[in-house]
C-alpha cells in the first residue's frame, strides 16, 4: 500500500518536469528570436558615403553637440586625431563650407573591414579676415555592439598651414533652388558617383530598385555598357528635385559627365536620376531610372554649336547661335526634342509625334484674322486625332523652323519659333497647303521617367497676311 501511495505521489511531480523545460525552452527560443531581430534589423544599413554626407551637414551647421555625436568617444580624447581644432571652430561659430566632391572615394583599410579612409576633402573656413582652405583627411569606423554604427576615428587637417585662397568649387546658390546637401537623396548620388567613377558594376547594380532595372532595361544595359570608360562626375550644377506627385521620389538633374578612354575625352552628357524610396519594412532610396542623355561631345559643348545628326532643328536660321536665356545644356536638349518632334511631324510618324506630349498637355491653336483670335483648344487624345487626320490628306509634309528661342532654365525651357508648313496632297487636283505662324512649347521634366516632354504647345496662324518686299 504504501509502495502504491508512493507512486501515485511521484508521478505528478515527473509529469511537471518535461512541462517546465518546454516552457523554458520555448522563453530561451523567444529571447534568441529577439536578439536576432535587433541584431539584423536593428543594425544600422549606412554607408560610409551617406555618413560622409551627415558628417558634412554637422560641419555646416557649426553644432559642436552633433560633431561629438558622429566621434569615437575614446578618440575624440586623443589631442593627435584632430578633434580639438574643429571643435575650436565649432565653439567660435566659424562657418564651414565642405566640399565632398572634390575628396577621393572611401576605400577600405586593408585588415579592417569595419574601417574606411576618405583623403583629400576641401573645407573652406570663413575666418574672420578671410576665407581659407583646407585638405581633411577622415577615417570612420563601424562600432556597436548591437547596434554598430558609423563614427569617425580620426578628422585631421592635412598640413599645418591653410590655403589663403577661396577654392575654386564655392559657388552661390541659386535663388529658390533646392541645396543638394540637404536633399534626403544626396547620399544616394554620392554612391552612384563613386561606384561610376570605381566602375564598379555590382555596387551600381545594388543602387538599382530590382523591379525598375527590369522597366527601365534599356537605361540600366546602358549605362553599363559606359563602365568600360573611366568616368569623370560633376555634380556642382545638378539640381535635386521632389516631385509633387510622388511624396517619396526625386529627380536629379543636370549632372554633367565626362567619359575618358585613356586620357583621352570620348563625350561628355548629361544624366538625369529619379530617385524612389521603396522596401516595405526597411524602406530605402532605389535608382529606377538613370537616363543618359543625347549631348554629344566635349568638344561641341565647348564650342558652342548645335549636335551634328538626326533629330536636329533644319532651317535656315535655326542651327547658328543660340537665343535665348536658358542655360546650354537646356538649349541642347531642347533643339533635340524639337528636332525629333519636327522629323516625326514630316515623317507622318505619330507615335513618335505623340510621345514627345505629356499626357496632360493642352495645346491651344489660335487664328488671327483681322486682329481679330478665335482660340481651339486641345487634349493629347484631341490632338492624335487631329494629327492622324492630317497626315491622311497629305503625301508630304513640310516644316520649316526658323527664328528660334529658348528661355527657361534647366528644368523648363520655353521655346518660341516661326512655324511654316507646306502640305502636299497625293491627288493632283488640289493645291498644296501652306500656313505661317507663331508657335510655343512648353518643356518640362517628365517625372514619372525624367524626360523632357511638351506640356503646353501654343499655335497663332496669321490669315491674309500681306507679303512686303524685303528691303
Amino acid at each position: 500500500m504504501n509502495d502504491a501511495q508512493n507512486w501515485q505521489k511521484n508521478t505528478p511531480k515527473k509529469l511537471m518536469m518535461p512541462r517546465n523545460l518546454i516552457w523554458g525552452g520555448a522563453i530561451a527560443a523567444i529571447v534568441i528570436a529577439f536578439v536576432v531581430f535587433l541584431l539584423i534589423f536593428m543594425s544600422s544599413s549606412e554607408t560610409p558615403t551617406a555618413f560622409l554626407a551627415k558628417w558634412k551637414n554637422t560641419l555646416e551647421s557649426s553644432d559642436l553637440k552633433r560633431y561629438d555625436a558622429l566621434w569615437i568617444k575614446s578618440e575624440r580624447l586623443r589631442p593627435d586625431k584632430g578633434y580639438p581644432n574643429t571643435a575650436k571652430l565649432l565653439r567660435d561659430n566659424i562657418r564651414l563650407d565642405v566640399n565632398l566632391e572634390g575628396g577621393n572615394p572611401p576605400y577600405q583599410i586593408p585588415r579592417y573591414p569595419n574601417r574606411y579612409r576618405i583623403e583629400g576633402i576641401p573645407v573652406t573656413v570663413h575666418l574672420p579676415d578671410g576665407a581659407q582652405q583646407q585638405l581633411r583627411n577622415l577615417v570612420i569606423e563601424k562600432k556597436g555592439i548591437v547596434q554598430q554604427r558609423w563614427k569617425i576615428a580620426q578628422d585631421e587637417i592635412v598640413g599645418e598651414d591653410y590655403i589663403a585662397s577661396v577654392p575654386t568649387y564655392t559657388t552661390t546658390q541659386q535663388p529658390n533652388r533646392p541645396n543638394p546637401s540637404n536633399s534626403p537623396v544626396a547620399p544616394l548620388v554620392l554612391n552612384w558617383k563613386s561606384a561610376l567613377e570605381r566602375q564598379d558594376s555590382t555596387a551600381y547594380t545594388a543602387l538599382w530598385d530590382k523591379s525598375a532595372r527590369k522597366k527601365r532595361t534599356s537605361s540600366f544595359r546602358q549605362a553599363l555598357g559606359l563602365m568600360s570608360q573611366a568616368h569623370i562626375i560633376d555634380l556642382q550644377d545638378a539640381t535635386y528635385t521632389p516631385v509633387p506627385t510622388h511624396r517619396n521620389r526625386y529627380i536629379v538633374d543636370a549632372i554633367r559627365v565626362t567619359l575618358q578612354n585613356n586620357g583621352d575625352i570620348v563625350e561628355t552628357h548629361n544624366r538625369t536620376l529619379t530617385i524612389e524610396k521603396k522596401g516595405f519594412f526597411r524602406r530605402k532610396w532605389k535608382l529606377i531610372n538613370d537616363q543618359v542623355g543625347e549631348i554629344s561631345g566635349a568638344i561641341v559643348l565647348e564650342q558652342t554649336q548645335q549636335p551634328s545628326g538626326a533629330n536636329t532643328v533644319s532651317g535656315d536660321e535655326s542651327g547658328g547661335a543660340f537665343d535665348g536665356n536658358a542655360p546650354l545644356d537646356t538649349q541642347l536638349k531642347a533643339r533635340q526634342i524639337l528636332g525629333k518632334w519636327q522629323a516625326a511631324w514630316e515623317g507622318k510618324d505619330l507615335n513618335t509625334y505623340m510621345s514627345i506630349y505629356s499626357d496632360e498637355a493642352l495645346i491651344t491653336r489660335v487664328t488671327v484674322r483681322d486682329g481679330k483670335e478665335t482660340p481651339v483648344y486641345l487634349n493629347k487624345k484631341q490632338l492624335r486625332a487631329s494629327m492622324k487626320r492630317l497626315n491622311s490628306l497629305y503625301s508630304d509634309i513640310q516644316v520649316d523652323i526658323s527664328k528660334l528661342q529658348i528661355n527657361g532654365d534647366r528644368a523648363v525651357a520655353d521655346v518660341v519659333f516661326l512655324q511654316k508648313f507646306t502640305g502636299t496632297p497625293a491627288s493632283g487636283t488640289r493645291p498644296a497647303y501652306s500656313d505661317y505662324g507663331a508657335k510655343r512649347l512648353n518643356l518640362m521634366i517628365d517625372p514619372t521617367d525624367g524626360h523632357w516632354r511638351i506640356y503646353a504647345e501654343t499655335w497663332s496662324r496669321y490669315e491674309d497676311v500681306p507679303e512686303y518686299p524685303k528691303m
